[in-house]
């Protein structure tokens, strides 16, 4: 299963759970961040998704589109 989760806020209790995140990075592998442009600016989630899609369709190794999508919502 995947999460994104976007944290635009920069407030104190913002960065605090940037900083917790970044923790338990250290000592879980399955932890990933990506600071900023993860998802471009003006792109939807829905885009982004229709976007890894076809990508996927590229190169089809993996799970099918309809389970990975009921997967990250």
């Amino acid at each position: 299963m995947t999460y994104i989760i976007k944290i635009q806020d920069k407030s104190l209790k913002a960065k605090s759970i940037i900083n917790m995140l970044k923790a338990l990075k250290e000592d879980y592998d399955f932890i990933e961040i990506k600071k900023d442009n993860a998802i471009k600016p003006g792109l939807t989630l829905d885009k982004e998704l229709d976007k890894r899609y076809k990508s996927f369709l590229k190169d089809n190794k993996g799970k099918d589109w309809e389970d990975l999508k009921s997967e990250l919502i």
